[in-house]
């Protein structure tokens, strides 16, 4: 048995090792408070949604397979999708909430094949999108079970570029659209709203995507934007159009106000996620490589020019003055 003089050694030891761990405990709240954020802002330095660029069309028609039957307005084999997923950072209450939300999607918006709208369901609607929680997809078609123990995930939030059919040389980003809800409102969210913040992941992912692939970015993308989409691309530098053409568009990329609302992104978003602050880094790397349409008018009036006083020069009127 330990003597007395031990046994008020180990019991110290116990109280300061209790104390070391509620300190450690504490260190989240005590840093936002020295920082002047709220308890909620340490949820900032993970990110909530992770994405998919370019998506495949499984995981599209995961989301609702009436995009890929109704298609876009451009060439499917040069568009590119994004897709939008919550990342393993949410609460389980989140992920069961989404899924619950999915649930109630499925059966509000499948298909039905019977005379009675009511009764009559195409089973072949369902396959693919139905889980259990032991990644189980069941596949009411043929009354068989993939147990392949793969839980996919269904994609909160989806949007495409593709080549513009009325523009040459141009692209549209189309069929912006997202699961989640635009009332619910969140301060620490980007845009402040879990729906805002999981479109602006897609329109940052198709620029960067456009941006890797080597086009023009000034007046290269045009879009069709929403009150809550058309936000998102006014703090992107996106410029309003003067007057609507045949695509609709209502806003064009705009190279020197997307430099300076991506290089201010870079500050504001420290607090949001390393994902959106990633993103505007890439994106702003990449707009300091490009040049602007009047720059390139420019350099075009230069060489015109340069080639135009070549041609007046004769070579031999040195010689010939001597003739």
């Amino acid at each position: 048995e330990p003597s007395l003089h031990e046994t008020d050694f180990l019991c110290a030891s116990g109280r300061k090792m209790n104390s070391f761990i509620n300190a450690c405990a504490l260190l989240p709240f005590l840093s936002n408070v020295a920082f002047g954020l709220s308890s909620n802002a340490a949820f900032g330095f993970s990110d909530r949604f992770k994405a998919v660029c370019p998506a495949d069309s499984s995981t599209i028609a995961q989301f609702s397979p009436s995009l890929l039957i109704n298609g876009g307005t451009g060439d499917d084999e040069k568009s590119t999708w994004v897709a939008v997923f919550r990342s393993s950072n949410n609460l389980p209450s989140v992920i069961v909430k989404d899924s619950f939300m999915n649930a109630m999607r499925i059966a509000t918006e499948v298909q039905t094949d019977g005379a009675s709208q009511s009764t009559a369901i195409d089973n072949s609607s369902l396959k693919g999108q139905i889980q259990t929680s032991a990644g189980i997809t069941k596949d009411k078609t043929i009354g068989s079970e993939d147990t392949t123990g793969i839980n996919a995930n269904i994609p909160v939030a989806l949007a495409r570029l593709s080549p513009s059919l009325h523009f040459d040389g141009q692209w549209l980003i189309e069929s912006m659209r997202c699961s989640l809800k635009k009332e619910d409102t969140n301060e620490d969210c980007d845009g402040n709203s879990e729906h805002a913040e999981a479109i602006s992941v897609c329109i940052d992912e198709l620029i960067l995507h456009h941006l890797r692939e080597g086009r023009d970015f000034d007046g290269g993308i045009r879009t069709k934007a929403t009150l809550v989409s058309s936000k998102l691309l006014d703090e992107r530098g996106f410029a309003e159009v003067t007057h609507l053409c045949s695509d609709m568009a209502t806003h064009t990329s705009n190279l020197d106000s997307s430099m300076i609302k991506y290089a201010e992104r870079v500050v504001a978003t420290v607090s949001k996620g390393p994902g959106a602050r990633d993103r505007a880094l890439q994106i702003l790397n990449y707009l300091g490589k490009q040049e602007t349409n009047t720059d390139k008018d420019i350099d075009k009036q230069d060489e015109s020019s340069a080639d135009g006083d070549n041609d007046d020069i004769d070579p031999w009127a040195t010689i010939k003055q001597f003739i």
